[in-house]
């Protein structure tokens, strides 16, 4: 469990973040599992990634997009044996050295892997933010590692936005390449869910400080302000309602925070206030 999990430190570890900013998004994926993992060491993974793919490429050699997306997708499944989780709720598959050790994790961490040995082997892949998958597009054709990583058909996955977005535009959109920090929110939204459903207030407070941090959100605060005081970390989460509230004074949210507020002040004591 992360050392601080206990009580309030307003993003002094920034890292997250930073490497946010990067080109990589294995380096953001490795990030996250070091909040999960002190000490994490992210450098033989990254031998690991470099390995694999000095072979794959020595295997893709000519061929149409297509043909080099497809021998992409058969080495992660069929030649080093990664496959999607079939479950959805083990936090492993969201950290990427459990991923790599295990070859199993969510759609997400797949395509984290798949786009790190891509680029390795001279195919540039970009992360699609997929309703449901996450998918990467290699070349103009998509990808779903989480499903084996066979091509996936341009009009087919568009007829598949729009019944479940229901707007056309927005179902256009979804096609869009998207950077590292949306890999890294993904990936965090994943682990809020499962911390919550499982009442880890700990790791899910440290989860909703990462997802402040890179999304600046308000949402992410107030989340940030109810598992810290489940922690009894109470100034933190006065801090955090009250921004919240001037921000969005209506709402489910602004209801939830301004109970907790009366809770906390009635039980509280004075310099709390």
């Amino acid at each position: 469990m992360p050392a601080f999990a206990w009580a309030y430190l307003p993003a002094v570890d920034s890292r997250v973040l930073a490497v946010a900013r990067a080109r990589a998004p294995e380096e953001v994926a490795f990030a996250i599992g070091a909040d999960e993992y002190p000490g994490l060491d992210a450098g033989p993974y990254s031998h690991w990634f470099d390995q694999h793919g000095v072979e794959l490429a020595g295997r893709i050699v000519g061929g149409d997009a297509l043909a080099r997306a497809r021998q992409l997708c058969h080495y992660l499944k069929s030649e080093i044996g990664f496959r999607g989780s079939d479950d959805y709720d083990d936090p492993r598959g969201n950290f990427l050295n459990d991923v790599i050790d295990r070859r199993t994790g969510s759609p997400v961490a797949m395509a984290v892997v798949l786009m790190a040995l891509g680029r390795r082997a001279g195919l540039e892949g970009s992360g699609v933010a997929f309703p449901g998958h996450f998918l990467v597009r290699i070349e103009r054709r998509y990808a779903d590692p989480f499903e084996g990583g066979a091509p996936l058909d341009r009009e087919r996955l568009l007829s598949l936005a729009r019944e479940t977005l229901d707007d056309s535009s927005q179902a256009t959109a979804c096609f869009e390449p998207v950077g590292v920090r949306t890999v890294a929110v993904r990936l965090l939204l994943n682990l809020q869910r499962i911390h919550v459903q499982r009442a880890d207030d700990a790791r899910a407070f440290v989860v909703c400080d990462r997802l402040f941090e890179l999304t600046r959100s308000p949402t992410h605060r107030v989340d940030r302000g109810v598992h810290a005081l489940e922690l009894g970390a109470t100034r933190a989460a006065i801090s955090d309602f009250e921004a919240y509230l001037v921000s969005h004074p209506e709402g489910e949210r602004a209801t939830r925070a301004r109970e907790e507020l009366r809770r906390v002040r009635a039980t509280a004591p004075p310099l709390l206030h």
